[in-house]
């Protein structure tokens, strides 16, 4: 079998009757095709996306074409192009979604976002979320300790506090509430 340019070969070791065999199977060139069709104008996409990050970019479109794949090769993509695009799309929202989730995270267990504050606030911050820690009352503080920075699910959190799955997620939302409070963070972030 020729294998132009376009064509995306994979191999597997399967084991039959008659013992293990080596399986070679060739995406059809088409998708090479729709690849060399498509990859600059989805990389462009995703590069406006990203506000230039190329590397993150790159990633996108590699994810999307990758995940397209095994739908096109089950027939189920009508138009390429626009299927291709919604999935880089999808790709750079979710990588910023991943961001801004541990961006909060870091927020929450007192990190300084990227080291913009100087060590004397660093300092200071922390001390104030000690001490805003100790004025909650114990089940709270355990449960936020055990949920934010020994990093339990909340699952784990009722199992170690010996109480239901309820009570464990009332205790964290009501802690992380009062923590905010006292460290006069009251709205959303």
């Amino acid at each position: 079998m020729h294998l132009g340019q376009s064509a995306v070969v994979s191999a597997e070791w399967r084991v039959s009757g008659s013992g293990p065999e080596l399986v070679v199977a060739a995406s059809p060139p088409e998708f090479g095709a729709l690849f060399e069709t498509h990859n600059r104008p989805a990389y462009r996409l995703a590069l406006l996306l990203c506000g230039g990050d190329t590397a993150l970019a790159e990633d996108a479109v590699s994810e999307a074409f990758a995940g397209t794949y095994p739908k096109w090769l089950a027939g189920g993509i009508d138009d390429f192009g626009p299927y291709l695009r919604r999935a880089v799309v999808n790709q750079v929202r979710g990588t910023f979604r991943r961001r801004l989730v541990q961006r909060r995270e870091l927020h929450l267990l007192g990190g300084d976002e990227g080291g913009r504050l100087s060590g004397e606030d660093r300092v200071d911050e922390r001390d104030a979320l000690w001490r805003a820690l100790r004025l909650l009352p114990l089940k709270q503080r355990t449960a936020v300790v055990l949920h934010y920075y020994d990093d339990r699910t909340l699952e784990e959190v009722a199992d170690l506090m010996g109480t239901t799955l309820g009570t464990a997620k009332a205790h964290v939302s009501r802690g992380r509430d009062r923590l905010r409070a006292l460290l006069g963070g009251g709205e959303d972030r």
